[in-house]
């Protein structure tokens, strides 16, 4: 595969696992007024172990579970587990919109650290990107009025340790397998989930479990196009196409949840698509010259 495809068949990944990472978030969003937190994650986590487990074993048999790298999937599920019970929080006392516009401080924290932490040279029409991404997340929607301060704090820490569990998921992009990088990183959630729940334990409705599969299979599903992406092409590349989940949160939000979207939002989103496009021709035009 030459490099202009490997730029946009990662960016094509990273586009569909974002948005369906907000249809996650949707329906976490709507379970929440039910259910607990830990409960949501017990539930997300065993269904999405099952698909990228089952999928794995089809793929590449009993090998695609072997792995010389432990401590890093250690590292990866902690932080896996502290970023989806952060987030999961947040969801619970700040609107989807506000949420995500603190979360998406992850892009910029991925594209300072990925120099150092990846060995990847980051320009300036990269970091410019990420700042037109961030200054578009800025003009888009005022959703409540207001932050509430817990639910910004939760919010924050889940954006720090995404980012971190996302230059993992790089680094080891050419060591592991998509199916390890997907499957070890639910276990920890999974195991804190079901010691969390079995104390505050709800049973669900019929429409309830539809939504706990859904939660499950998107998550999983996400988190595989997450990690062939990063296969794909550089972190600090992909950061800025994170942006566009705040597109389809915003939507979501407004046919939802009703919160209301005024002109900032279509103003932001024309920005974050704009900083997309700065990289997107950047990269293929450096890559046609460094061809030719």
């Amino acid at each position: 595969m030459t490099d202009n495809k490997l730029l946009f068949t990662g960016i094509s990944y990273m586009l569909f696992a974002v948005f369906l990472m907000v249809c996650l978030d949707v329906a976490v969003k709507i379970l929440l007024d039910n259910y607990s937190v830990t409960q949501i994650i017990f539930l997300r986590g065993s269904i999405s172990l099952l698909i990228i487990g089952g999928a794995g074993y089809i793929a590449e048999g009993k090998s695609s579970f072997k792995t010389r790298y432990w401590r890093w999937h250690i590292l990866r599920t902690t932080l896996m587990t502290i970023s989806t019970t952060t987030f999961f929080l947040a969801l619970s006392l700040i609107p989807l919109v506000n949420c995500m516009v603190i979360v998406f401080v992850s892009p910029i924290v991925m594209t300072a650290l990925s120099g150092p932490f990846l060995g990847e040279v980051v320009g300036k029409w990269r970091w410019l990107a990420v700042l037109i991404g961030f200054i578009g997340i800025l003009l888009i929607l005022k959703p409540s009025g207001g932050f509430v301060d817990l639910g910004t704090i939760y919010a924050f820490i889940a954006a720090v340790t995404y980012a971190l569990l996302s230059l993992t998921s790089r680094k080891l992009a050419n060591k592991e397998t998509t199916y390890n990088l997907s499957f070890y990183m639910f276990i920890g959630p999974t195991l804190v989930g079901g010691v969390g729940s079995s104390f505050n334990w709800v049973v669900p409705t019929t429409e309830a479990w539809i939504l706990f599969i859904l939660c499950g299979v998107i998550g999983g599903v996400g988190f595989i196009f997450f990690n062939l992406a990063y296969q794909k092409a550089e972190a600090s590349l992909l950061a800025s196409f994170e942006y566009t989940g705040l597109i389809w949160a915003s939507a979501a939000g407004y046919y939802l949840f009703a919160e209301t979207i005024d002109v900032n939002i279509w103003l932001g989103a024309s920005i974050v698509i704009l900083g997309g496009l700065i990289i997107l021709l950047r990269e293929s035009g450096r890559l046609k010259s460094i061809k030719n």
